[in-house]
């Protein structure tokens, strides 16, 4: 194996840090983790494992849930079966946000159905003067979240977890009024809709589809925005094209101001649209 002097420091690092953090097999893991992640040592079990990744492609199995890892926003997520693969249509969120949300430093920022973590944590990138709690209620996919957490703490962000469902008022008794953006891309698909093998067969169910006209978990955000919201709080849910009337309706009828829906072309693919409707707690 022929590596480079930045590479042979970094293993030597790697070696140091696994040594302090008490792992009891460090060479064997190392080796394995070198092998992974720098070089093949055996090029034909690569090659391997290459078709076999390749079949379950075939079989529409997600890519992320193969590899075991997706980028967002320039994060590396670890994601896996049993939890939602973060699309790139979520950034629209953080071109808002940087854009249009004066948040003032120290502002409490809650990511509700945060599955792997992938808005909170991006927004704790961006803005590491707010303070992101990341809710998920799902047991598997609180797993990914609080390995992103704590993967993501050696590079500087920070942000922390809660398990709680949406739909339980006294989850979230700490937070009224106290809370100055909502964030969310929840399940939004109708139960009758027919989606590829992707998401349709091989994610879980509960974080894509949404009760018969797919805005179940949207009523129960909405309803619970309005309670923990500080006046001229915001909240921003993540939805599809077709649903954009109906959820600026739901906004207008719990009384938020400022109702908008945003569309960014830039941040839409094959899949879909990226879509989100913002509004306001009134003073």
């Amino acid at each position: 194996m022929s590596l480079s002097e930045r590479e042979c420091l970094a293993i030597n690092q790697a070696r140091t840090l696994l040594q302090e953090s008490g792992v009891w097999s460090l060479e064997e893991d190392l080796s394995c983790l070198v092998d992974r992640f720098i070089e093949r040592a055996d090029k034909s079990r690569a090659l391997e494992e290459f078709m076999l990744a390749v079949h379950e492609r075939c079989n529409r199995i997600p890519l992320g849930h193969i590899v075991g890892t997706v980028d967002f926003d320039e994060l590396s997520l670890v994601v896996g079966s049993g939890v939602f693969i973060p699309r790139p249509h979520s950034k629209v969120i953080h071109k808002w946000i940087e854009s249009s949300a004066a948040l003032q430093s120290g502002s409490r920022v809650l990511d509700l159905c945060a599955g792997s973590g992938a808005i909170g944590l991006a927004i704790a990138q961006r803005r590491p003067d707010l303070d992101v709690t990341c809710v998920e209620f799902d047991p598997i996919a609180v797993q990914y979240l609080k390995r992103n957490i704590g993967r993501l703490s050696c590079k500087g962000v920070h942000a922390s977890h809660l398990q709680a469902d949406v739909r339980d008022e006294q989850a979230f008794v700490q937070f009224d009024q106290h809370v100055d953006l909502i964030v969310a891309n929840p399940p939004y698909v109708p139960q009758a809709q027919e989606l590829l093998p992707e998401w349709g067969e091989h994610h879980p169910q509960a974080s894509v589809y949404s009760g018969a006209d797919g805005l179940e978990l949207i009523r129960q955000i909405i309803a619970l925005a309005n309670r923990l919201l500080v006046p001229d709080g915001w909240l921003v849910i993540e939805h599809g094209e077709d649903q954009a009337e109906a959820v600026r309706e739901l906004y207008r009828c719990d009384h938020l101001s400022d109702v908008r829906t945003v569309i960014d072309k830039d941040e839409s693919d094959a899949s879909g649209s990226s879509v989100m409707t913002i509004g306001r707690k009134p003073q």
